[in-house]
């Protein structure tokens, strides 16, 4: 399953991908506290906030080999596919993991970790593993999703696009995101957690630009990571490309601004795998 060994080169602390994770969750929080949101809402997405940057910082850097890669994506694909048959039900809708009185949506939170993942494997069971999240949004069902899986997948291997497994890879999940297009959603938006560019917009025209600049910013920063491995920074890059453009364009939850535990403390469990998994020298 994993696969061939790799010489590894230390990644540093991540201080931009942090910085930038602040300032997206406090902008949201700006908008919830002048926006008049429900009193629960701030203190969750702060305290969602402090347990993400301590799991960025938690992981030992280089600790994790490919061995470890495959028992992440094992345990995330688990998490995602939960969803159809212990996760939250809405109209018919499965996305979410329940903690108590808390949701999880399932992809936010373990998608980006995932595809970070996924470079480390041998391209037979990324093939796999692709199909079978593909599958398992497809049931749910949920567009976005289905777009950051493109987009992370996708980021993470173009230059190996030639290449006969991963090539199947990519047709999977365009597939998959064209389909997921044509699914009927049910769902109305919730306000503060769907729209948050456009709320914000509509409370002052700064905050919507500060929202939208706080997205593009956290979903940069990983890229930008110095000692990183470049195939899984740009995966998780790419896995919030999609669920941001989602959130643009349909009824879907804006990530890390939008109320939510999911999206903020998967950005810090991908940033913590991507510590883990170091570049390959």
């Amino acid at each position: 399953m994993p696969a061939a060994h790799h010489r590894t080169v230390s990644c540093p602390p991540p201080w931009l991908a942090a910085s930038a994770l602040v300032l997206a969750v406090a902008s949201g929080l700006l908008v919830f506290r002048i926006g008049g949101a429900p009193a629960a809402y701030l203190p969750l997405n702060a305290a969602s906030l402090l347990l993400a940057l301590i799991a960025m910082f938690a992981v030992p850097a280089g600790r994790l080999g490919s061995r470890g890669a495959a028992w992440i994506a094992v345990l995330c694909f688990a998490g995602i596919g939960a969803t159809l048959v212990s996760g939250f039900d809405l109209d018919g809708v499965r996305r979410w993991l329940p903690l108590g009185p808390v949701r999880l949506h399932a992809a936010m939170l373990l998608l980006p970790a995932m595809i970070a993942a996924l470079p480390r494997l041998s391209d037979r069971w990324q093939l796999a593993a692709v199909t079978a999240v593909a599958a398992v949004v497809l049931l749910q069902p949920d567009y976005a999703s289905a777009l950051a899986l493109g987009a992370g997948f996708i980021a993470s291997h173009w230059r190996r696009w030639r290449e006969p497994l991963i090539a199947a890879g990519h047709a999977v999940v365009v597939l998959c995101a064209i389909a997921s297009a044509f699914r009927a959603d049910p769902l109305a938006p919730v306000r503060f957690v769907e729209n948050m560019v456009v709320d914000g917009w509509a409370l002052h025209p700064g905050l919507g630009i500060l929202i939208l600049a706080a997205l593009i910013v956290a979903i940069g920063a990983p890229a930008r990571a110095k000692g990183a491995d470049r195939d899984s920074a740009l995966g998780i890059a790419g896995s919030w490309v999609g669920f941001t453009a989602a959130s643009l364009v349909g009824a879907y939850p804006t990530p890390l601004a939008g109320y939510g535990a999911a999206a903020i403390l998967g950005y810090g469990l991908a940033i913590a795998v991507l510590r883990g998994l170091p570049a390959r020298g």
